[in-house]
This record gives C-alpha cells, sequence and structure tokens, in this order.
C-alpha cells in the first residue's frame, strides 16, 4: 500500500512540470515572431521628411541690434538733482526737445554772482571813461587859455617891435614881451605832448577796463551755459536711445544723463555663433529683418573676439531706411554665404550637425520598415543640411529624435 501511494505522487509531479515548459515555449515563440518594443515606432510620432535636389542657399542666421553711426551722449555740467523727466527711451525728439531738467542752487547763486560782477566792470569802464573826459577837458581848456595868451602875446611883440626904434617902448621891455611869447610856445608845446600822452594813458587804461568786461562776460557765459544745460536738450534728430539716471538722483560733474541715437545714419550690430565664424566674410549680402520692414545691407566689419560663444558683425546699411527703422530695435540678420548648385537636401534632423557622419531611418518603399543607414551632412542652414552621401532624391527618412533606438537595425512603424 505505501508502494503505490509513492508511485501515483510522483507521475503527478512530471505533468506540471511538463505543461510549465510548454507555456514558456509557446510564449518566447510568440515574443520572437513580433518587433520588439524598442524597434517599433507610431507613424503619427514620426517626423519624416524626403531627400530634395536643387539650389540650396547657406545662410547664417543671427539676432543683434540697430545703432546710430552718430550717438551724443549727453553729461551732466554740474552736480544737480534731476528735478523732472520729459521724455523716455523710445521717444523721437529734434535738436530742442527736453529730456529732463534739472536743479543746482549753487549753480543759480554762481550765476548771480557773475552777473553782479560784469555789471561792475562794466560800471568801472563808464566810470573811467567819465573821468578821463573831464581829465582830458581839463587839459585841452589849459591849452586854450595858452594859445590865447600866445596870440596876445604874439600882438604885443608886433606892436612893441615898432615902437622900441621910436623909443616909446624901451628895449628891456620889448625883450621881456618877447621871452614871454617865447615861453608860451613852449608851454604849448609841452601842454600839446602831455594831452598826446594822456590819450594814450586814456586809451590804455580804457582797454584794461574793457578786458575786465569779456574776462566777467566770459566768466557769465560759461556758467550761463551751464545753467542752461540744467535743462537738458536732445542736440540731435533722432531718438532717445538710454537714460541713465532716475527722478531725484543726485548727480556728480560729468555724469552720464541719456543716450540720443541719429535715426539718420544706422547700422546693424549682429550675434553671430562662433561654429559659423570661419564662412563669415567681409561684402557678404545680408538681410536684415525689422520684423515690418526688410533691409539689405553688406557685413563692413567683424570682431574677431569671441564672447558667450558669438562673434559681433557689424552690417553697413543704405542711406535710405524704412520708417520702422530706428536706434536699439531687434532685429534678425541672415548672412548670405554661398549657393550650392544642384546639391541634395533634406530638412534638418533633431541633433544634425554641419560636416559630421549621422545615422538616419530611411523608410523602405511600399513597407512599414525604416533601415539605419549612415549619412555625411554637408552645409547647413536655418532650416535644411545637405547630404553629402548615403542619401538619393525622393528617399523618405525619419527626422524624428531616434536616440532611444540606438543600434537597432530595423524600426518598424505601426498605425
Amino acid at each position: 500500500m505505501d508502494i503505490q501511494v509513492e508511485q501515483k505522487k510522483s507521475i503527478k509531479v512530471n505533468w506540471l512540470w511538463l505543461g510549465g515548459i510548454a507555456v514558456l515555449v509557446i510564449v518566447a515563440g510568440w515574443l520572437l515572431a513580433q518587433p520588439t518594443a524598442q524597434a517599433s515606432l507610431a507613424t503619427g510620432d514620426a517626423w519624416i521628411g524626403e531627400v530634395r535636389q536643387g539650389d540650396l542657399t547657406i545662410s547664417v542666421a543671427g539676432f543683434g541690434q540697430l545703432k546710430s553711426r552718430t550717438p551724443r551722449l549727453i553729461s551732466a555740467a554740474s552736480e544737480a538733482t534731476v528735478e523732472e523727466i520729459v521724455l523716455r527711451p523710445g521717444a523721437e525728439v529734434t535738436p530742442r526737445s527736453v529730456i529732463m531738467r534739472l536743479q543746482d542752487a549753487n549753480l543759480a547763486q554762481a550765476l548771480k554772482d557773475a552777473k553782479r560782477a560784469l555789471q561792475q566792470a562794466k560800471d568801472q569802464y563808464l566810470q573811467a571813461d567819465i573821468n578821463q573826459q573831464r581829465e582830458m577837458l581839463s587839459h585841452q581848456a589849459s591849452l586854450e587859455i595858452l594859445k590865447s595868451e600866445l596870440e596876445s602875446a604874439e600882438l604885443e611883440v608886433s606892436a612893441q617891435a615898432g615902437l622900441v626904434e621910436d623909443g616909446a617902448v624901451s628895449k628891456l621891455d620889448f625883450q621881456r614881451t618877447v621871452l614871454e611869447h617865447r615861453q608860451l610856445k613852449r608851454r604849448i608845446e609841452i601842454e600839446q605832448r602831455r594831452i598826446a600822452q594822456l590819450q594814450t594813458l586814456h586809451q590804455a587804461n580804457l582797454q584794461l577796463a574793457s578786458s575786465d568786461i569779456d574776462a566777467a562776460e566770459e566768466a557769465y557765459g560759461l556758467i550761463q551755459h551751464r545753467v542752461e544745460r540744467l535743462t537738458v536738450r536732445a542736440g540731435i534728430t533722432g531718438v532717445v536711445q538710454q537714460l541713465h539716471v532716475e527722478l531725484g538722483q543726485s548727480v556728480p560733474l560729468g555724469a552720464q544723463l541719456a543716450l540720443v541715437g541719429s535715426t539718420k545714419d544706422l547700422y546693424a550690430q549682429l550675434q553671430i555663433p562662433q561654429a559659423y565664424a570661419e564662412q563669415i566674410k567681409l561684402e557678404q549680402s545680408v538681410q536684415v529683418n525689422t520684423r515690418t520692414d526688410l533691409i539689405a545691407g553688406t557685413i563692413s566689419r567683424i570682431n574677431p573676439m569671441v564672447q558667450n560663444g558669438n562673434i559681433e558683425v557689424e552690417v553697413a546699411l543704405p542711406a535710405a531706411l524704412p520708417d520702422s527703422a530706428r536706434p536699439e530695435l531687434n532685429i534678425e540678420g541672415t548672412i548670405h554665404i554661398n549657393t550650392l548648385k544642384e546639391a541634395l537636401y533634406i530638412d534638418k534632423p533633431v541633433g544634425a550637425k554641419a560636416f559630421s557622419t549621422a545615422t538616419l531611418y530611411r523608410i523602405e518603399p511600399n513597407t512599414q520598415q525604416a533601415q539605419a543607414i549612415e549619412v555625411h551632412y554637408g552645409a547647413q542652414t536655418a532650416q535644411h543640411i545637405q547630404l553629402l552621401s548615403g542619401a538619393q532624391p525622393k528617399q523618405r527618412f525619419i527626422l524624428s529624435d531616434m536616440a532611444s533606438y540606438q543600434g537597432e537595425p530595423v524600426v518598424y512603424l505601426s498605425k
């Protein structure tokens, strides 16, 4: 009895093992007959592009701003406080447009003192002129008296000359009269020389007084100019680009107040990725997009310094610009580098880099399979990239990010 029981248990255990193995074989066979999950991609999730052939324009895009070639930086002419801000950045201005007003109490007092000093210099000149005229009149009066006395002496000498021979007048009196006549002549000559010297002296004194007036006027003019500059004007026709101060701020002498840019002479300043530095050349044509208008220009300067992974490119623009062009306007520029004739190209796949090798999945005609193909990229544009090898016209490739399918020779497209 014990032996029979043991045989039945043994037979039951063997059938369970055989059943489990059979199930595993069936499941494994089914899995092997199906595409793996990693090698399957829904068609709706795939970005598919077709290889085209034709002229491919190679261009580089960059962003930047329009700049003025003749900006005007306005600085403070004295220590002052910002009393009022009239215009903000972006406002169009003329030379007389008021941007802000400053206040300086010390400068106002200095202007009064300078005006008072100028008036005193003018008063001193006037007083000196009056005194000199009075002195000159006094000497001229003395000269006229001497001339009158000389005329009388001449008459007396003439009258006594005939009477001396008759003995009516003594020779001694006649000689005294002649001597007096001679002395009067000398006195007149001396007085005339004195008047001439006095005129020279008076002229020199007036010149000194006039120089004092000129100095006072210059000092007054300088202070008045500084006072006028408390009313900050644009000085040119253009646009307010920047304000460097705020309302109520105290500014020292020479501090930057505002930057005004002319709207008549502009250029474009673009930031281009360093990777394209070797392809950028002088005189290449550029299309500048102001978001409203397109402006044609040429590269006039390339800054070799690299900043934040970019190089700075300066673009010369025509003299006649559309109304949308103004300083500090954000723009986009497209630089035309070259045109490739009859090139093979495709929409730029995710992660594609110019002049590199990559793997793309080519969709086989009339199938749902995409086969991994090695392609060699050439030059690229903002939207397209050249295919140097591994592709033919009209072939279709998956352009989506296929990093998760790396190593898979075939990817099945599912609906």
